[in-house]
């Protein structure tokens, strides 16, 4: 993969990877704050207005008329959660500048439109329309509310909610009802002022375009000025030294289970690469021990699988099991935690995870979305680790030092929802 990434400014950063597999590219800017109950909401329903329209197209037909005349370009914002990091994204998925008629410089027109979406927002008397404001703040709290319909989603929320109370870790990055409720249009600009002037900026772009000319386009039409580059690092959550289990009624056809345990902080390339295959045999794929033992072999779920939370020491089981079996699954999956502690797992198990790995991260170079995903990676840990170094990473675990990860897994927290009372 042909990778480079610089600093366009302090705090500024741009990471682009040339690529001839495809006929569109995709580029993304990321704003990255702290993610915190008091101000998730009001970047959530920030993201939603920005990706309707500009001061330069600020209808919703002719945002439109101008995406269609660039190939149906997309545009795309939304907030996403990193460890304890909020990232207030936008996104354009154009078509190759190759493919376009008459060698139309379609990314040149495409990023001037992504920064009139950043820098030129619609605004009426230099605040965000009402009538769109209220619009989208119903839009954001349908979604909000139709988490619960997603009960997994839902589970694991809860879980971060019971497990991390007082961290930035148990906050939903989509925000919070009474939050959005009370916004309007004149409250949104500290938000929309603090990503344009102070937030760190994380610039992606994966598509055929030379990086010189990915550059020339970026500083023509995405200007940032120099900011503090700092991101706060995640809170080490301390382990409790106690098993905390928290029932909480909902009339649905199955429970689920989800068990909360304190690692190893994996915050080294190295570490990340222990983790990863750990993860893979404990319950990160088909082969792994929980979906092989507590799923096939006892019959006690519909699902089991591993979840370690990125930038954080924390790692989640969810399950899906029939109400009644709770306690058989927990021990159930124990067991398994407990084989992975005693190495009680081949050789053969380490090849077969490593060549499962390696195949996951070469295949990311077959998906724009996950190359972007990667090179976003890239930047934010700062360790400009490439996909072939990662594979040799993954390569070099030994036995040994899985088993002393394991043994850094620690039970905290039961968690179920829907079971029997």
């Amino acid at each position: 993969m042909n990778v480079k990434i610089s600093r366009l400014q302090e705090g500024v950063y741009l990471a682009s990877c040339k690529t001839d597999k495809f006929k569109s590219a995709v580029m993304t800017v990321s704003f990255a704050v702290p993610l915190d109950s008091d101000t998730a909401s009001g970047y959530s329903l920030l993201t939603n207005l920005m990706s309707l329209s500009t001061g330069k197209y600020p209808t919703m037909q002719s945002f439109s008329i101008i995406k269609d005349e660039l190939y149906a370009l997309g545009l795309d914002a939304y907030v996403q959660r990193r460890g304890e990091l909020l990232l207030v994204r936008l996104e354009i998925n154009s078509i190759a500048d190759s493919y376009a008629f008459d060698g139309e410089k379609v990314l040149y027109r495409a990023t001037e439109l992504l920064g009139d979406a950043i820098f030129n927002p619609h605004l009426e008397n230099g605040i965000f329309p009402e009538n769109k404001v209220e619009y989208e703040k119903i839009c954001l709290i349908e979604e909000i509310e139709s988490l619960v319909e997603n009960k997994h989603s839902y589970a694991m929320l809860r879980a971060r909610q019971i497990m991390c109370p007082n961290e930035p870790f148990s906050v939903d990055a989509a925000g919070e009802i009474d939050k959005v409720q009370a916004l309007d249009g004149e409250k949104l600009m500290p938000f929309y002022r603090n990503i344009i002037e102070n937030a760190p900026v994380f610039i992606t772009y994966a598509g055929e375009a030379d990086f010189e000319y990915v550059e020339e386009c970026v500083k023509a039409h995405l200007p940032f000025k120099k900011r503090d580059s700092y991101l706060p690092d995640s809170v080490i959550h301390t382990p409790k030294n106690e098993i905390t289990r928290v029932c909480e009624q909902m009339e649905m056809e199955q429970s689920i289970l989800v068990l909360g345990f304190t690692t190893e902080m994996a915050n080294t390339p190295q570490k990340r690469a222990i983790l990863t295959v750990f993860d893979e045999i404990f319950g990160g794929s088909p082969a792994s021990l929980l979906f092989m033992n507590v799923r096939e072999k006892e019959g006690l779920c519909y699902y089991c699988s591993s979840y370690p939370a990125g930038r954080k020491n924390i790692l989640f089981v969810s399950s899906g099991i029939e109400h009644g079996v709770e306690d058989k699954a927990i021990e159930s999956i124990y067991r398994q935690v407990d084989t992975m502690k005693s190495g009680d797992f081949t050789e053969e198990d380490i090849k077969n995870a490593k060549n499962s790995i390696v195949r996951s991260l070469l295949s990311a170079e077959n998906n724009l979305n996950s190359i972007s995903g990667y090179l976003l990676g890239q930047i934010l840990n700062n360790d400009s680790v490439t996909i072939e170094e990662s594979i040799n990473l993954v390569n070099e675990v030994t036995k040994d030092e899985i088993v002393a990860f394991a043994q850094t897994v620690t039970p905290e927290l039961v968690y179920i929802l829907g079971g029997a009372e």
